[in-house]
């Protein structure tokens, strides 16, 4: 994966944040209206700083310069665990009824992966459906998956070909860190637990709060940017003597995080999908929701 170089304006991400503590309900840039999709399940970052977005509908890229919207792969499934290694996509989630294509096997597709246009199966078939995926640019084959049928943390070691159960863990999330993959966060009912040996064994976090979605971030050692079931935005970090500090709000609950190298940082909740790029002054919507019966 390439390696991006971390300006000061990115090192100083979760400090603005904290100053500006903006509310994600502001309003957008401009006057276009963003794209309607149905529920939006995960939001990642791709290595050119697009936005992924996992909905009931499929997997979107949304250029965040030119505001355009498209369906991955032009193919329709219901993606929950979404993230991404290196310049490869990879979900799990449902097959659409409607699609007859047979990468996405019923019930669960286990793991399939977007690389040179198209998706295709890695693994578990029909098997599995991971509502959480991880990954990180320190280790190219490692990834990790909250499967939705029991309360594991799994890891595949081969870049998702083969998956075992590491630990038991009842988690909501996960993420790794972007430069130390034996650092592993779960949200968990005890809150927010932090594993240094890979995910084998977890400890709690001094200080956090109990975070609901999480997401490494890359401009702070061991740095973790996450909102809790209040909506409320946090800052912070798994080193021991971490200061967390508030930064907005999300409306409603949110069901995903995400910060770029760059320092822009993606949040999903009922509102939609926001995007902030100045460090938390302006936020913006860049995909609405359907809302919910």
């Amino acid at each position: 994966m390439t390696t991006h170089t971390r300006t000061l304006a990115v090192a100083t991400l979760a400090a603005t944040l904290t100053l500006t503590a903006t509310a994600c309900t502001a309003s957008p840039d401009s006057d276009a209206s963003p794209a309607l999709i149905p529920h939006v399940h995960d939001v990642a970052f791709d290595l050119d700083g697009a936005l992924l977005v996992g909905a009931h509908t499929g997997v979107y890229l949304v250029d965040l310069t030119t505001d355009e919207v498209s369906l991955v792969g032009k193919t329709t499934f219901d993606a929950m665990g979404l993230t991404v290694q290196g310049d490869t996509i990879l979900a799990s989630g449902h097959p659409d009824p409607a699609n007859q294509d047979h990468t996405f096997t019923a019930p669960n597709v286990g793991l399939v992966r977007y690389s040179e246009a198209r998706w295709e199966q890695v693994s578990l078939a029909g098997v599995t459906d991971f509502h959480m995926l991880a990954a990180t640019p320190a280790a190219p084959e490692i990834l990790l998956g909250l499967p939705s049928d029991r309360a594991v943390l799994a890891e595949s070691t081969d870049a998702g070909q083969t998956w075992a159960d590491l630990v038991p863990l009842t988690a909501r999330d996960i993420s790794i860190d972007t430069t130390q993959a034996d650092i592993v966060t779960a949200t968990t009912p005890d809150g927010l637990k932090v594993s240094r040996d890979g995910g084998t064994t977890f400890s709690p976090v001094p200080n956090a709060p109990a975070l609901l979605v999480i997401t490494a971030d890359p401009t702070v050692e061991e740095g973790i940017i996450g909102v809790d079931t209040d909506g409320t935005i946090w800052t912070g970090a798994t080193t021991p003597d971490a200061v967390w500090r508030t930064a907005g709000h999300a409306t409603g609950t949110a069901s995903a995080i995400a910060v770029s190298w760059e320092g822009i940082v993606a949040i999903a909740d009922e509102g939609g999908v926001r995007t902030t790029s100045d460090a938390g002054n302006t936020w913006r919507v860049v995909i609405r929701t359907e809302p919910t019966s």
